[in-house]
């Protein structure tokens, strides 16, 4: 999504003492390693810390050598940029040496900085070339499901195999018929049909057609729904979809079986919930939601 998670923890070093000198990027220019490569080679411990190579002098932080033999030739021009860099840098050695993150003002990890950022991308544009959708009646780690799932960003077992991870099969785990894309996972597994056609069912539409996964999650609805209906249903395919999911992965990781009427009866109640309490002002009759069970004409009533 073009964060740069990798590069954006950094070192700050307060005492040295668990610090690489060499091998950790604690000055934030790069390793020390490979911008006096000369230097490094020449370092008769490659393992030195910072406290190791750091003279505590009067007058400030100086180099304190550890050659294997004396620097020459180019080697010492190295030395005056080395010098240079450790005199600019603010040693605190009244603490420890910790991990900060340049994401953040403050250098403080939190994973609601890095959600922000991520919600901040995903919601630009600038994430994917494929357009993104929203609905505002669900939560967003929904809508964030649904973006990597039309990406094919789910660990699903075939993925899992081409980033090389050695796994028994990459069969689906809940039907053992087909290899488990994101597709089978989501939509053609037997398993995960059936609760699709039980919640098309649910909504007056029989039995669910022969559509694609995309077409499944744009949850467009018949062409005579209103658009608070088309909505609404949006947002239950978008809560079906991630149920099948963490229902898959409650097979797959806690050894939990696959229970079709549990799994509908979360559905409609998470459904329910959540597209209620994010309504924003709209008032949803909740005996004319519960008839969604019976006839599609009674799905929504919205003011």
């Amino acid at each position: 999504m073009g964060i740069p998670f990798r590069d954006s923890f950094y070192k700050k070093v307060g005492d040295g003492s668990s610090t690489s000198f060499w091998n950790e990027n604690w000055t934030g220019k790069g390793r020390l390693s490979t911008i006096f490569s000369r230097l490094h080679r020449l370092d008769a411990d490659d393992q030195a810390t910072v406290l190791d190579r750091i003279d505590w002098a009067v007058t400030g932080p100086k180099f304190k050598a550890g050659w294997a033999r004396e620097p020459r030739g180019r080697a010492t021009g190295e030395m005056a940029e080395l010098g240079k860099i450790i005199d600019d840098y603010k040693f605190d050695r009244d603490k420890k040496d910790e991990w900060k993150w340049s994401l953040t003002s403050n250098g403080n990890f939190l994973v609601k900085s890095l959600t922000s950022i991520i919600y901040v991308q995903f919601y630009s544009g600038n994430s994917s070339s494929y357009e993104t959708m929203r609905n505002n009646l669900i939560p967003k780690k929904i809508e964030m499901f649904v973006w990597r799932a039309t990406q094919k960003r789910l660990p699903v077992r075939i993925e899992l195999d081409k980033r090389g991870i050695d796994l028994d099969t990459v069969r689906c785990p809940l039907c053992d018929d087909e290899i488990e894309t994101v597709e089978h996972s989501l939509l053609f597994c037997n398993k995960s049909m059936d609760i699709w056609n039980r919640v098309f069912s649910w909504w007056g539409f029989g039995l669910m057609s022969n559509l694609s996964m995309n077409e499944i999650l744009r949850g467009n609805g018949p062409v005579n729904m209103t658009e608070n209906g088309k909505c609404v249903w949006q947002a239950v395919v978008w809560v079906c979809a991630y149920l099948i999911w963490a229902n898959r992965n409650n097979v797959v990781f806690r050894g939990k079986g696959w229970c079709i009427p549990v799994a509908i009866n979360e559905i409609q109640v998470k459904s329910i919930e959540w597209i209620s309490h994010r309504s924003r002002g709209r008032k949803f009759d909740w005996a004319c939601i519960l008839v969604w069970a019976v006839r599609l004409k009674n799905l929504v009533n919205v003011s």
